[in-house]
Parts: C-alpha cells; sequence; structure tokens
C-alpha cells in the first residue's frame, strides 16, 4: 500500500500540466516531424520537475529531522 504524500499531490499536478502540453501538440501540431521533438521535449520537462520535487521533498525530510534531533539534544541537556 502506498502513501499520498505531497510528492504525489505535486507530481500528480506536474502530470496534469504536462499532459495538457502533449494533448495540445496532438491538436493543433499535425506534422509529426515537428510534434516529435516537442513531445521529448515536454516529457523531458516532466522528468525534470519531478525530480526537483524529490530533492524537494528529501531535504524538507533532510530538515525536519536534522531539527528534531537538535531540539531532542537541547531538550534532555536540560
Amino acid at each position: 500500500m502506498s502513501a499520498i504524500t505531497p510528492l504525489y499531490y505535486a507530481n500528480q499536478f506536474v502530470d496534469t500540466v504536462q499532459n495538457a502540453k502533449n494533448q495540445f501538440l496532438k491538436t493543433f501540431v499535425n506534422d509529426e516531424k515537428v510534434r516529435a521533438p516537442l513531445v521529448d521535449f515536454v516529457e523531458a520537462q516532466r522528468e525534470f520537475t519531478k525530480q526537483i520535487n524529490r530533492s524537494a521533498q528529501e531535504l524538507a525530510d533532510q530538515t525536519i529531522t536534522t531539527a528534531k534531533n537538535l531540539f531532542d539534544k537541547v531538550k534532555t541537556a536540560k
């Protein structure tokens, strides 16, 4: 069972936007030779943005863990 996290919602938003871009290309760019590289670019944007989302989530998790550990050390030192 997978957990629904803020990362899940962020990636859902990315997918929604990128799917809309691909649909736009399929609708308005009739020449396959022109459309194919544009679709590849949209997919590269999707992967890049999802990697940024993962990195931001990892940074936030690490920051919270470090802050909690530091707070626990200070609290037990008193």
